[in-house]
């Protein structure tokens, strides 16, 4: 793997923890910072609505992204010549099991240092 492409696989590794703070941080404000406005009004505002329509729009393309990388991590372990079968399903099960940590634990475990030369440091 080139490494542009560990780049972008870890920016799109990281991309769904930013995005669930960006739908977090976009909900709560909305609520509260609308919440003088709404009182004793029927209607909401436009602002309360935007913000619900960007939160709502930014843990879609988070579960979009991490499908997607559930996608490439598993056909990535499948592929990776230095693992024996065993570590495979162990692999497996981390990424299907514990989705976003399994993700980057996986990208500094195995993607990052297979770019690596192991050199033996032992004395002579």
């Amino acid at each position: 793997m080139t490494k542009s492409k560990k780049v972008w696989l870890g920016i799109f590794t990281f991309m769904p923890i930013v995005l669930v703070v960006a739908y977090l941080v976009l909900i709560f404000g909305s609520v509260f910072l609308n919440m003088p406005q709404t009182e004793g009004y029927e209607e909401s505002s436009f602002s309360f609505r935007a913000g619900i329509g960007l939160a709502i729009a930014c843990i879609l393309l988070a579960v979009v992204i991490s499908l997607a990388l559930l996608i490439i991590y598993i056909i990535h372990v499948n592929n990776n010549p230095k693992l024996d079968s065993n570590q495979k399903l162990m692999w497996i099960l981390i990424i299907l099991l514990a989705q976003g940590i399994g993700h980057i634990v996986y990208y500094f475990v195995e993607i990052i240092p297979s770019g690596r030369k192991i050199t033996d440091q032992t004395p002579h």
